[in-house]
């Protein structure tokens, strides 16, 4: 049985349950309370010295990291439709996983957390207002390759997966996706894929 530690609001825990659900793959969820620190307890730094979620086990064996679980789901629930081992696909998914993970999720995430969960009297402007500029770039960025591609690695993947849980969140952090059409069109052939769940 596989087990993930996860937490309802973060949008890299989000990912893992989309790709669990769209393999169609049985787990067990356990929720850790980031807002209280349980990912400071003993018993989750055994599992992920980090001391972030989400953290997935599959009989026994613990990974860390949520695009490294895409990667891993993919792989281990190998032939499926949203992962490939064709060099260049693979490439492709690769690539934008880590697009993903150093540019998008940085600034949009960081946002969001600053615009729902930091009282506005705690917020700095100038940085709030940085992260999202840095949110709209990466997504000028996603718009120009979407404008000729309809996913991001050829067909529906982990890559769509990977940069899309903080994308559908963006305008929780102020960034508005009306200058980005072909990301929006995406957004909706990513709602639209069998097994697709919302976050909340």
């Amino acid at each position: 049985m596989i087990r993930l530690y996860d937490h309802p609001l973060s949008g890299n825990c989000y990912k893992v349950r989309l790709a669990l659900n769209q393999l169609g793959v049985e787990y067990e969820k356990v929720t850790v309370d980031i807002f209280k620190g349980e990912q400071n307890s003993p018993e989750f730094v055994a599992l992920n010295p980090n001391r972030k979620i989400p953290v997935l086990v599959d009989n026994g064996f613990v990974i860390w990291e949520s695009n490294a679980i895409l990667l891993y789901l993919g792989k281990r629930f190998f032939p499926n439709r949203i992962y490939s081992d064709e060099p260049k696909t693979f490439g492709r998914i690769c690539q934008w996983l880590l697009f993903g993970k150093t540019t998008l999720d940085p600034a949009l995430a960081r946002a969001r957390f600053m615009t729902r969960f930091v009282p506005e009297e705690a917020r700095d402007p100038k940085e709030l207002e940085a992260l999202r500029e840095s949110g709209r770039t990466a997504l000028r960025v996603l718009n120009e390759y979407l404008k000729e591609n309809e996913f991001l690695a050829g067909s529906y993947s982990i890559a769509d997966i990977g940069c899309f849980a903080y994308v559908s969140t963006a305008e929780e952090g102020g960034v508005s996706l009306s200058d980005f059409p072909a990301v929006k069109r995406w957004c909706e052939r990513v709602c639209s894929q069998p097994g697709y769940i919302p976050i909340y």
